[in-house]
């Protein structure tokens, strides 16, 4: 019997990429203006899905120890001047300021454009009755600011953090510590995220139950219970989650 809900944050409750796009639009022009010639600049869209990947990989290697915290955001940035400065990286150099003041620039226009999913709250208010927690890789200030800023914090018994363990999701250890924080045993327990790997074989591992919430409508094959969106969840658990998945 699943007796506790706990959920992923980013791409789960919080619209990391909404925001990240937003701010990108914003961010955008004055990069063209700054730095190389603007004629040689991809488009937006093409500017947007290089800054998301680079984020994905500068975070993949900052989880795998190979770039600090710090690093694996120059490393963004280095990556995208470098594409929109042509093949033949013509352009000044970048010096380590120039990269701390692109950064920090666009930072600030990424939380200016923090929102939850439409259907978070109504999803967390249905839930209410269960002890509910949260399971998030990322830096726990940032990270902890989010739930801050979006008014949920208090509506979690539990906020499990990567960057206060020094482990990341798919680690048995990070839905342990959730676990145990909750004062619950594992096949009581119900995670929900978005990242297959990360999310929900992290969740299977560790011997809870687990939901993928696939908001893309991606194609990938996953072994769980899925749901497009988190207004689905509520039913599934009153129509007995456990004896299905």
């Amino acid at each position: 019997m699943i007796r506790g809900v706990v959920f992923d944050l980013d791409g789960t409750l919080f619209d990391h990429d909404g925001a990240e796009l937003a701010a990108l639009r914003k961010l955008y022009p004055s990069l063209l203006a700054e730095y190389g010639d603007p004629q040689r600049w991809p488009a937006f869209p093409e500017f947007a899905a290089a800054w998301h990947d680079s984020a994905e990989r500068s975070w993949q290697l900052y989880v795998a120890g190979e770039l600090s915290f710090a690093e694996q955001r120059s490393w963004r940035v280095r990556h995208v001047i470098a594409l929109g400065q042509g093949p033949d990286g013509n352009g000044e150099p970048l010096t380590q300021d120039d990269v701390r003041g692109i950064f920090e620039r666009y930072l600030r226009l990424y939380e200016e454009c923090w929102l939850l999913y439409p259907d978070a709250i109504p999803c967390l208010e249905a839930l209410a009755n269960y002890p509910l927690g949260i399971i998030t890789n990322g830096d726990s200030e940032q990270q902890r600011q989010k739930l801050r800023h979006t008014e949920i914090e208090q509506r979690f018994r539990s906020v499990v953090v990567s960057g206060d363990l020094g482990v990341a999701k798919p680690e048995r250890e990070i839905f342990d510590r959730s676990a145990k924080e909750l004062g619950l045993q594992p096949n009581e327990l119900l995670f929900i995220g978005d990242n297959p790997l990360a999310d929900v074989h992290g969740a299977l591992q560790a011997g809870w139950h687990a939901v993928w919430l696939n908001r893309t409508g991606s194609q990938q094959e996953v072994k769980a219970l899925t749901v497009t969106g988190l207004s689905e969840l509520p039913s599934l658990l009153s129509d007995g989650l456990s004896d299905r998945g």
